[in-house]
């Protein structure tokens, strides 16, 4: 699978199905791969993330929240193969553990970077601007 795209629609289901399988991560996401989380107010600190980290990271958030979705609004594919996707995430919060109310929906706006290597995710940036909660 070496079309950008359709490497990104199968990342995003699997993040939206809150799939915790490598080995369905491995046909997207390239061994050395690293996630970049930029402060927000779930996380304060910039946020590093390998392959292990990506799916340690959806594990937790399938023990705190439900119903994710993910509106892609615009997509931009530049001259060098890395991909801008810019889109609107939600999910219900189940718990109390996270800084908003059990039952609320948290709604962000999200700007994402994709880089690619050997026709997979290698490095990925995350700018998330999340409604007040």
């Amino acid at each position: 699978m070496n079309d950008p795209l359709a490497v990104l629609e199968e990342y995003f289901q699997l993040i939206q199905n809150f799939s915790v399988d490598p080995a369905a991560y491995a046909t997207v996401l390239h061994p050395e791969v690293e996630q970049v989380e930029f402060p927000n107010p779930l996380f304060k600190t910039t946020q590093h993330r390998s392959f292990n980290d990506i799916i340690t990271n959806v594990r937790v958030g399938r023990e705190l929240l439900r119903d994710p979705s993910f509106e892609v609004q615009h997509t931009r594919v530049y001259a060098d193969g890395s991909v801008q996707v810019e889109g609107r995430w939600q999910a219900t919060v189940t718990n109390d553990k996270l800084p908003a109310v059990r039952g609320q929906r948290l709604s962000a706006q999200l700007c994402l970077i994709f880089e690619f290597k050997d026709g997979k995710i290698y490095r990925q940036r995350r700018y998330p601007c999340f409604d007040t909660f």
